[in-house]
């Protein structure tokens, strides 16, 4: 069924759920007892937080890339295959370029080679900003988390996903200061945001970027 551009799915659940999709569809689910009113009227009071939704994806862009191009850091690297390396990958940061004697435009190679590239960078970046900031974490995993950027347990545990090596050196940072931050403050409060926008100043630039390009990485 469908209502004002909303999919209404009919469930045997106990309470309405809205969705609102990447592409700005909206789909709601509702029990089987809800009527027709009930629908509008839900749909109604939900009108302003769907549009709101609406508007943040279609503010969000997609990194579009030449079929030789890989991301990382932020920028295009051309891709160049090449027999002269064949146990490495040589990286120009000047020209930006990257060759090696392995097919790195092949996606499970290339998210291989990234995750390895991933570790080393970031995990070399997060011991230099705890040390620099005073906020010691007890051991760091990097993941391939589906829908965070980041985590940060109890235990002082931290997880950043792997796909921050494609982001830009100040989103990188952004989001290990945030999860050192966690360390010793683990609710999202106004204390917690003073301290990570003294420790970081770009956060809302850095978060600017995830929200608009982080989709498409």
């Amino acid at each position: 069924m469908v209502s004002n551009n909303c999919i209404i799915d009919r469930r045997e659940v106990k309470n309405a759920r809205l969705r609102v999709s990447e592409d700005g569809s909206v789909h709601l689910f509702v029990p089987n007892s809800f009527t027709d009113a009930d629908i509008e009227k839900l749909l109604e009071g939900k009108k302003g937080w769907i549009a709101s939704k609406q508007k943040f994806f279609q503010q969000k862009s997609t990194i579009r890339l030449r079929r030789n191009e890989l991301l990382l850091y932020g920028n295009r690297y051309t891709y160049y295959y090449s027999t002269q390396y064949k146990n490495k990958v040589v990286i120009n940061h000047e020209s930006k370029t990257i060759q090696a004697h392995r097919d790195l435009l092949d996606s499970s190679i290339q998210e291989k080679w990234l995750k390895s590239v991933a570790k080393r960078s970031i995990s070399e970046r997060v011991k230099k900003l705890s040390d620099a900031l005073l906020l010691p974490y007890n051991k760091l995993y990097i993941r391939s988390q589906k829908k965070k950027w980041g985590n940060c347990s109890f235990d002082k545990n931290i997880s950043i996903n792997w796909r921050l090596i494609k982001t830009p050196p100040f989103v990188i940072d952004y989001v290990i200061i945030h999860e050192l931050c966690h360390t010793v403050i683990m609710k999202h409060d106004a204390h917690f945001y003073t301290m990570l926008r003294s420790h970081c100043p770009d956060c809302e630039s850095a978060q600017a970027w995830l929200d608009k390009y982080g989709n498409s990485l």
